[in-house]
């Protein structure tokens, strides 16, 4: 049942009839690297997820805060696995097995980017002690990226890691990462802050500065 798109109904309601969506179809059992088998079985409801966040973000967005703005409720990233005449999708497939066997790393970087910027905090006394955690928040988020994206080049190469951050940029997560930089001292913490005391092995520092860079467009 498609949600049908009403423009005056803004509230979380109207959010959970497009979760709904994702609860009743077999989108949830798909997994975080699905096949293409799995997205030729759900791609049909993926579409219609997308539509139905789309039309809720459009209808809604100059009747919520600035934040909402940021949401992309992952609608383009759902599109491009859904093409098939997509390179993204393309190139996602040739190499989703080993994203698949790289997911318990992709897990761990999430947790390094908590204890990085504990070190951080722990060596610097610069704890982040705002309501809104800015500063805290793109630190950590933006580590747990770029960990994520060198572990993809480091277990299954350079077209994987191109196609995994191409991937990663289509999503809220890595949406709300820049939204939350674009509120901190960003070129600061990269000269002389946060960056400047991380312990990046050798082989993987082109690729975490690939991600801070984009960080700061």
């Amino acid at each position: 049942n498609e949600v049908k798109a009403t423009g005056d109904n803004c509230g979380d309601d109207r959010l959970t009839k497009c979760e709904n969506l994702y609860r009743t179809s077999d989108i949830n059992k798909l997994g975080p690297f699905p096949t293409e088998e799995g997205l030729d079985r759900t791609c049909p409801d993926l579409l219609k997820l997308a539509k139905c966040f789309e039309d809720f973000s459009n209808d809604c967005k100059d009747k919520k805060g600035d934040m909402f703005g940021v949401y992309t409720f992952d609608v383009k990233f759902m599109r491009e696995l859904c093409n098939k005449k997509s390179s993204i999708r393309y190139h996602y497939l040739k190499i989703a097995g080993c994203f698949g066997k790289a997911e318990m790393h992709l897990s761990d970087c999430r947790d390094k980017g908590s204890a990085a910027y504990e070190h951080y905090v722990e060596s610097t006394g610069n704890a982040d002690d705002t309501d809104e955690k800015y500063h805290q928040s793109c630190l950590q988020s933006a580590y747990g990226l770029a960990c994520s994206v060198s572990e993809i080049e480091a277990s299954c190469g350079y077209t994987a890691y191109k196609a995994f951050f191409e991937m990663e940029k289509m999503r809220d997560s890595v949406a709300f990462t820049k939204y939350f930089c674009s509120h901190i001292d960003l070129e600061e913490e990269i000269r002389s802050g946060f960056f400047t005391t991380l312990q990046i092995p050798e082989n993987r520092k082109r690729v975490f500065d690939e991600v801070i860079q984009y960080m700061r467009k």
